[in-house]
């Protein structure tokens, strides 16, 4: 009887985690998106990109442009 209950808990608390995390993405993906700053715009040398981007500059430029992921450079994460 014990091992019935148990088991009729557990189904019944993975069920509500499960409802629970696909509201929680529902939300998330209905919101707009804060504080994410996107890579775009110029760069020089005196005026730098906004936070997580890179001012990349082709050869023989004075401004650069804003990317996330400049050509021939890899990310670090696998």
């Amino acid at each position: 009887m014990r091992k019935r209950i148990i088991k009729s808990g557990l189904l019944a608390t993975i069920v509500t985690a499960v409802l629970f995390a696909g509201t929680v993405s529902a939300r998330q993906l209905r919101s707009r998106a804060k504080g994410f700053a996107a890579c775009r715009g110029t760069c020089t040398s005196s005026t730098q990109c906004s936070t997580g981007c890179v001012c990349a500059f082709a050869l023989d430029a004075t401004t650069g442009t804003c990317l996330s992921h400049p050509t021939g450079a890899q990310s670090l994460a696998k």
